[in-house]
């Protein structure tokens, strides 16, 4: 059986403030996959793919191991066809934010809170549940063209499965963000990717979520080409749109555009766009801003909402990965203090410090190499942090496992014993 790459499946939204558009449950063991689409409300592609994924896994009966759960985010915002009406519904998410929403009476909501609450409504007795880690992925587009590209926490667990995903995937960028769904579920030792398929109107982006639906089920051990043997076609159609693309990106700029700046961006760039440093790529009231290094300009924004103008990035080479899983096997992180400079955070877990005035570059990069990407000033210090590299494990003594992950897979087929003494009838929702 073959599944259609081309055209489209729109799922029937209702009013209800229920975010599960589908399910699918054999009854058979293995892991929980969580996908939703539209956490803003003018990205679509997502929420259509879902609906195409969810229709064929019925019609095919798709003997499933685990669950594979598909979740609308911003169902408002998606009705009125913006990002969103009151605030960006993927910036609330951390353990404050998260804790102060859910002790603030219902009544008192605007539009992302209700949103927020209905996806914690079913996020909670998952994470609840799990014994193992949740797979979960983020489905967006852009606002420019250009071509799809995966975005994850630096942790070995979340490579496996961005990597088997056949398009480029840029380190850094996640933690740069704060406050974002993914980052809180990675947060909590689960695995989660996010994914840029294309422009927002593009209807290639729907196809490109869909492709990487299907091999996401693939690399948490879902499914196989036993029972899905259209995956070659679909590894073959993602590769194809990253043919002359670096494997694997490094973040290394982002410009930030606080409320009444007037930035613009210039037009004419892509993502992935190669530009040099000095090159104009916008323009605010102080001036021209240009590009600080040259290398690949990411997710040009080119939509009235968002504070994120620009990112920049520049290429890994694979034996810096092979290094960084090698280094986290070893439980290097113990020996980090050794760094000149580098102290414990008197009261974090896994945070360290170091006086801005002393950082050197080499001290970033071998941060990097560990998964401390993330990064805030503390008056003097400079804070690096990571995410939680192990389900439900003490984030102070916490280390990546061997072996998940030490290179680039650009299109792997990772193979998973079926334990299960039989499919029961498929639950569909």
């Amino acid at each position: 059986m073959t599944e259609r790459i081309a055209g489209t499946y729109a799922p029937t939204l209702t009013d209800s403030a229920d975010p599960v558009i589908g399910t699918w449950d054999t009854g058979r063991p293995g892991p929980t996959v969580v996908a939703v689409g539209a956490l803003h409300g003018n990205e679509p592609s997502g929420l259509l793919a879902l609906g195409r994924v969810l229709a064929h896994l019925r019609q095919a009966e798709v003997p499933l191991r685990g669950r594979f759960v598909g979740l609308v985010g911003n169902r408002a915002a998606h009705a009125a066809r913006v990002r969103y009406h009151v605030r960006d519904l993927n910036r609330g998410w951390d353990d404050a934010r998260v804790g102060a929403l859910l002790a603030r009476p219902p009544a008192d909501d605007d539009a992302e809170d209700r949103a927020q609450r209905a996806l914690l409504g079913v996020l909670a007795p998952l994470l609840a549940a799990a014994t193992e880690p949740l797979v979960f992925v983020d489905l967006h587009s852009m606002s420019s063209h250009g071509p799809p590209f995966a975005v994850l926490g630096d942790t070995l667990r979340n490579r496996r499965v961005g990597l088997s995903l056949c398009i480029p995937v840029v380190l850094g960028l996640d933690e740069t963000i704060d406050g974002t769904l993914m980052g809180w579920l990675v947060d909590q030792g689960h695995v989660g990717v996010g994914v840029e398929a294309g422009q927002h109107e593009d209807p290639a982006s729907i196809d490109v979520h869909c492709s990487i639906l299907w091999l996401t089920l693939a690399a948490a051990g879902a499914v196989d080409e036993g029972m899905c043997p259209w995956l070659p076609e679909h590894r073959r159609s993602l590769r194809g749109h990253a043919l002359d693309l670096p494997a694997v990106l490094e973040l290394r700029h982002h410009h930030r555009t606080p409320a009444g700046d007037g930035f613009v961006m210039r037009p004419g760039f892509r993502n992935f766009a190669r530009v040099r440093a000095g090159d104009a790529l916008a323009d605010d009231a102080q001036g021209v801003i240009t590009a600080p290094f040259s290398g690949h300009l990411m997710l040009p924004r080119y939509q009235p909402q968002g504070d994120d103008g620009f990112f920049m990035a520049s290429s890994v080479r694979r034996v810096w990965l092979d290094l960084s899983a090698r280094l986290r096997a070893t439980k290097a992180h113990r020996w980090i203090t050794r760094l000149p400079g580098v102290v414990p955070h008197p009261d974090l877990p896994d945070h360290y410090r170091v006086e801005a005035h002393r950082i050197r570059h080499h001290v970033v990069n071998v941060f990097h190499l560990l998964g401390y990407r993330r990064r805030h000033v503390e008056e003097e210090w400079l804070v690096f942090s990571r995410r939680r590299p192990d389900h439900r494990e003490d984030p102070s003594d916490a280390t990546d496992q061997a072996g998940q992950a030490d290179g680039v897979d650009r299109g792997g087929d990772p193979s998973h014993d079926d334990r299960s003494a039989g499919s029961q009838p498929p639950k569909a929702r």
